[in-house]
């Protein structure tokens, strides 16, 4: 069926993407939307923009398929777990970050202390957030970007590097951007155009402009201006384009490019995968829902963090699909574990969960034994909206605007008012929203 303008892209709040840049994870196993953060899921679509997503579902089209389902929007709750802290953006624009502020990754003007619950940012107008290691950046109703907390590498984007900010600063060189992805060190800005931007550490070709520089101002990424959605891991980047095709660029020794091959590229290159309606970048692999719902990962794999059932030393260099896992609507690849969020509100995890990040109530005593398919979290009776994974926590908006988190506590990355220890299955964030 055909859908009037009027209608166009609205869905129910039930099948609502949640952009959330996992940065995976370091490569000491700390993760972040890539390796230390563990890049939330980012779904960063230029053609947003409609008023109510509470809304009853409408059907999918004739033309076969999953629909690419609703955008992300500015009064949708996105989560944006770091490598020891967790930022959160509210639907009226406001933000609020916990956990760790040892590098002003906090954004709350800084004495280096430790939150375990949400404290708030002079940020009033935020339409989009990501968070690194330990930086997080934000979208502006302007198009601007602004950024916090470590710079050691030019991740903030301001032209400063070997420095720190604990409050927002904008980046040079960008404007209207309607997304952003923050890998471990470096960070990346989907614009209007369709066009990228990406500055901070390019060593590893992450930053996809040719280089393998560190650059602390927005450089436009080569050979990309169709891209609907991007996703920056720990020393790579991936971007989707509008017809549903995938490139990736940066580091690739463990396959995590996903071109079949295990060698680092400096400009995008093609994935083979079709029909793709988000992308995830983790600390060394990377995981893409397709518009049928179904799940495809690839990269390393030691501990089963590509969820194709089985784990393997050796990495897996094309896309492979996620066993027992279909009608997805969100994913996030953290630095070692990745989670999805299926059609009703149910997460499932798989990879590593020595930290408690799967959330399925199991104690892992020994840290190398893989999850290579996914798990159930023990999520109680509220309902999932989107996830963000980090290097050993994750992180849900639910439908009634509170968030549960569950992993690694050792900075007070849940928020959930106690410092230290884990949790194997989520608990809510305190004094949130």
């Amino acid at each position: 069926m055909k859908r009037t303008p009027a209608r166009a892209g609205v869905r129910s709040l039930r099948r609502a993407f949640v952009l959330c840049v996992g940065i995976a994870g370091s490569s000491s196993g700390i993760a972040a939307c890539a390796g230390l953060v563990g890049v939330e899921e980012v779904r960063l679509r230029r053609d947003s923009g409609f008023a109510d997503v509470t809304e009853e579902p409408e059907e999918l089209e004739e033309t076969g398929g999953r629909d690419t389902g609703p955008k992300p929007l500015e009064n949708i709750l996105e989560v944006a777990p770091g490598d020891q802290h967790t930022c959160a953006r509210k639907p009226d624009g406001t933000v609020k970050c916990w956990g760790s502020d040892l590098a002003n990754q906090l954004g709350i003007g800084g004495d280096g202390g430790i939150y375990p619950t949400p404290v708030a940012l002079a940020i009033t107008d935020a339409v989009r957030i990501s968070s690194g290691k330990n930086h997080s950046c934000v979208v502006h109703k302007t198009g601007k970007v602004s950024c916090w907390g470590d710079n050691n590498d030019g991740q903030l984007g301001n032209g400063l590097k070997n420095t720190r900010s604990a409050t927002p600063v904008d980046v040079l060189n960008v404007a209207g951007a309607v997304g952003v992805a923050c890998g471990a060190n470096f960070s990346c800005a989907l614009l209007g155009s369709g066009g990228a931007s990406c500055w901070g550490n390019g060593l590893g070709g992450q930053l996809g402009n040719g280089s393998t520089q560190i650059q602390p101002t927005a450089q436009p990424v080569s050979m990309l201006s169709d891209a609907v959605a991007i996703a920056a891991g720990e020393s790579h980047a991936c971007a989707v384009k509008s017809g549903g095709t995938i490139v990736c660029w940066g580091d690739g020794i463990n396959g995590q490019l996903g071109n079949g091959d295990q060698l680092p590229r400096t400009t995008p290159a093609g994935v083979n995968l079709k029909n793709v309606a988000t992308v995830s970048a983790a600390q060394r692999s990377t995981c893409a829902l397709l518009k049928d719902g179904a799940v495809h990962c690839w990269g390393a794999n030691e501990l089963g963090q590509v969820g194709s059932g089985a784990a393997s030393q050796s990495p897996n260099p094309s896309p492979i699909v996620v066993s027992n896992l279909d009608k997805a609507i969100a994913v996030s690849a953290g630095a070692i574990h990745a989670c999805a969020v299926k059609q009703g509100g149910l997460i499932v995890c798989w990879g590593n969960g020595y930290q408690g990040q799967l959330g399925d109530g199991t104690t892992r005593l020994d840290a190398t034994t893989p999850q290579p398919s996914p798990v159930a979290v023990v999520q109680g009776t509220s309902r999932a909206i989107g996830v963000g994974t980090s290097g050993n926590h994750s992180c849900a908006p639910t439908t009634d605007g509170n968030i549960l988190c569950w992993g690694e506590n050792v900075h007070g990355e849940l928020g959930t008012g106690v410092i230290g220890g884990q949790l194997q299955s989520p608990e809510t964030v305190k004094t949130y929203p």
